[in-house]
């Protein structure tokens, strides 16, 4: 019994110890401020850190907007040009004009005494151009599906009024 007292008494003191240390630590108003404040700077800080990213960021996507309207500006002063240029170009080309400039130049239309055709030996002309058929062609109607799906309802009625013509009777 004396041993489960000394043990009381000796956690009793260690109880006692420990409250003591609390109860000095909890008495300096200094240490309390310090760490109220340290966590209102840090969270500052924080605060600031984000801030700063997010008008970084802001910053970038205006300048990156602006620079897409000064493209999209420049692209459409250069097809406004493109087209100027194609109205002119055609205009310049038409035929008249054309005939109009050769003739000022000296040219004059070729008559059948001018024209002179020359035969190269070993030239081969191309194959004529043959158009392929169309996708809906009649000539292959089927399509190479099995009949059962390409016999209209009036081919199968007609082949059951007339069941001679397929050779059953």
């Amino acid at each position: 019994m004396i041993l489960a007292g000394t043990n009381s008494s000796s956690a009793d003191a260690g109880d006692n110890v420990k409250k003591r240390r609390k109860q000095a630590f909890k008495l300096t108003p200094w240490r309390s401020q310090l760490r109220i404040t340290s966590r209102t700077v840090l969270t500052a800080i924080v605060l600031f850190i984000i801030g700063g990213l997010y008008l970084a960021v802001n910053a970038r996507v205006a300048r990156s907007g602006r620079s897409v309207l000064i493209m999209q500006s420049e692209r459409a002063e250069l097809q406004r040009q493109i087209a100027e240029l194609t109205a002119t170009f055609a205009e310049l080309t038409t035929p008249e004009r054309m005939l109009e400039k050769a003739l000022e130049l000296g040219f004059r239309p070729a008559e059948l005494g001018d024209i002179e055709y020359v035969i190269v030996a070993g030239y081969v002309p191309p194959d004529p151009f043959v158009a392929p058929k169309p996708p809906n062609s009649t000539t292959e109607r089927d399509g190479g599906l099995s009949p059962a799906y390409t016999e209209t309802l009036g081919d199968w009625i007609s082949r059951l009024v007339s069941p001679g013509r397929d050779g059953r009777q």
